[in-house]
């Protein structure tokens, strides 16, 4: 019996009996493939099995699709979390020698608990390092203004991955699979470079994002060098053809995709 006629007579008796099935509409099947592993499936009662086998199709290349989104980032961010947090965190340790979650997240306005989920995160995947107890040099350390620090909290930094990585993303091939890695950066990164100057709280409400987490996301992209701050006073008409008018006087911070971003984006449309 082939898997479409089996898909069939599944469906054919489930119709007739009573059971969960009836409740959601739907029916779960164990199918058997060529190379005889199992399958399990969801079946509509309502259609018939050739639309079925389509629904599986179509859900399988969904499958394929995220996959292959998930396997072209390049290995060196993979261990970095997805959310732009995670770069500001990367950049600010760059910045400070040591540094703990309270004071990062005031620093990056960010929540503090994310904060600490995130640095554990990447100590985790070994982008960052806890510092042993003790004092803390601040030889760089704008952070603070004392020479030195006691411990007093956690503190981390950079590891020698973290430093290579953020190495990495100063390379074309870093920032295109950041733009990968980061695909809600990617989408306000193409709304810049199709609509022009634009700035968090107009993005956030027009895409129905979250404004803090778009304006984080703006800020790592611009610290990866793939958007920049629009620096003039007035922004003509001819620029923004996002919310078009004669000129817009700026009395927020907007921002522009660069012209590396600009290239990068040709690859994905390509």
């Amino acid at each position: 019996m082939t898997r479409i006629q089996a898909v069939d007579e599944a469906l054919e008796r489930a119709r007739h009996e009573a059971g969960d099935h009836w409740d959601d509409g739907e029916l779960e099947l164990t199918l058997e493939t060529p190379q005889g592993d199992s399958l399990d499936v969801q079946l509509d009662l309502d259609a018939d099995a050739a639309t079925n086998a389509q629904s599986r199709y179509e859900r399988a290349k969904e499958l394929e699709a995220a996959l292959e989104q998930k396997q072209a980032v390049v290995g060196q961010l993979a261990p970095l979390p997805a959310d732009p947090v995670a770069y500001l965190l990367l950049y600010h340790l760059d910045t400070v020698e040591g540094n703990y979650p309270r004071s990062m997240a005031g620093h990056l306005d960010a929540e503090r608990k994310h904060v600490e989920s995130l640095c554990e995160e990447m100590v985790q995947s070994g982008l960052l390092e806890r510092v042993e107890s003790g004092t803390v040099k601040q030889r760089r350390v704008k952070a603070k203004k004392a020479d030195e620090v006691r411990q007093h909290h956690t503190y981390y930094r950079l590891s020698r991955e973290g430093d290579h990585l953020l190495r990495f993303l100063d390379d074309d091939e870093g920032q295109l699979n950041v733009l990968r890695h980061l695909p809600d950066g990617r989408t306000l990164a193409q709304r810049l470079a199709r609509g022009g100057p634009d700035y968090p709280r107009m993005t956030a409400e027009e895409l129905d994002m979250e404004f803090e987490y778009v304006r984080h996301l703006y800020r790592a992209l611009r610290r990866v060098g793939l958007v920049t701050v629009y620096e003039g006073s007035t922004i003509k008409g001819s620029e923004r053809k996002l919310k078009p008018k004669d000129e817009t006087h700026r009395k927020h911070t907007y921002y522009v995709t660069t012209a590396s971003a600009e290239q990068l984006l040709r690859e994905f449309e390509d």
